[in-house]
């Protein structure tokens, strides 16, 4: 829960752009379902209780609480408390999901950064599923980088041992069975989102007309390579109208299926680079090459990865963070 949040958030820029992308979300949900009104948010806010300062800008009225499982920790979280909505709570994960309960609808981020304790993750994800109110929406973030599931880079077999640690934990997730290639670095996140949809489905199987909607999912990497889904659980009628929400259809973000996460990688510009480019947009924003030139020069030694960069820039530069030094 913690040692992800461990890390300095100017050292994180994809997840601070996935971070961006989640409060958007519930802003673009905010008027059909009352997100600031009727909901509560529940988190693993990590010592820069970062989340919730970036909600409580969105939802000023909001409830919220964090939940962590140490206690030097707790006492960072309670001394960086960015307002009085917050209640810090001292648990493990386990904990927090075997004993939830929320009088409202919930917001609840199950941000997971431990590779060894996927399978738990998973069966957490499932428990919460069971127990929140129908329209609450539920966001996991996973670690999907292959390198984790063992063996050596270049050794014989490795997607073999790989496979095999995967399917260790859930094979019941692929009765059909899995190739090799699933656990490959490009395509295990894919596999794990469909590990995903799989639990969600068997928990909720017993419920009439309950399923488990997702409406946006990521891959980002600073460092190892994340996995992130957010869904909204509830009966099919009332998530029908989700699906059909204008402010959902026609943003780029939005993700339906299982099968398509949006890939968050931002390339490092300085502040001069950035205003350069943004002076382009939006006019240019589907000329990659035409924004490349005036540039004037590559941000990388290729030049198609360089305007991919670029690309990747410009589809995420409303949502870029920018760290500076400032005088308070």
């Amino acid at each position: 829960m913690s040692n992800g949040g461990n890390l300095p958030y100017q050292l994180r820029p994809n997840k601070a752009v996935e971070r961006l992308l989640f409060a958007e979300l519930l802003s673009r949900l905010d008027a059909s379902l009352r997100i600031g009104i009727d909901y509560e948010y529940f988190g693993f806010g990590g010592p820069q209780m970062e989340d919730f300062r970036l909600l409580n800008e969105y939802f000023p009225d909001m409830k919220m609480v964090s939940v962590e499982r140490e206690q030097q920790v707790l006492k960072r979280q309670r001394f960086n408390g960015p307002h009085t909505n917050v209640r810090c709570k001292l648990h493990t994960s386990a904990d927090f999901v075997a004993d939830f309960s929320s009088k409202s609808k919930a917001i609840v981020w199950l941000d997971y950064t431990e590779p060894g304790e996927r399978r738990a993750q998973v069966e957490e994800f499932q428990n919460l599923l069971r127990r929140v109110k129908e329209s609450s929406i539920i966001k996991i973030t996973v670690n999907a980088a292959a390198a984790t599931l063992g063996g050596q880079a270049g050794m014989p077999k490795l997607q073999t041992v790989r496979l095999k640690t995967l399917l260790d934990d859930f094979s019941r997730c692929f009765p059909n069975g899995l190739g090799e290639e699933a656990v490959t670095t490009n395509n295990f996140p894919k596999t794990f989102l469909r590990v995903l949809e799989y639990a969600a489905a068997e928990v909720l199987h017993d419920r009439r007309d309950w399923r488990f909607q997702p409406l946006s999912s990521a891959v980002y990497a600073d460092g190892q390579k994340m996995l992130t889904l957010t869904g909204i659980v509830g009966k099919r009628p009332s998530l029908a109208n989700i699906v059909a929400n204008p402010n959902l259809v026609g943003w780029e973000f939005t993700r339906f299926n299982w099968n398509d996460p949006v890939a968050i990688e931002v390339p490092e510009l300085t502040l001069k680079e950035r205003i350069h480019v943004n002076q382009l947009l939006p006019k240019h924003e589907n000329n990659i090459p035409f924004i490349h030139r005036k540039l004037g020069f590559q941000v990388d030694q290729k030049l198609d990865e360089s305007e991919r960069k670029i690309r990747n820039y410009v589809s995420f530069q409303r949502h870029y963070p920018h760290f500076g030094k400032i005088a308070i």
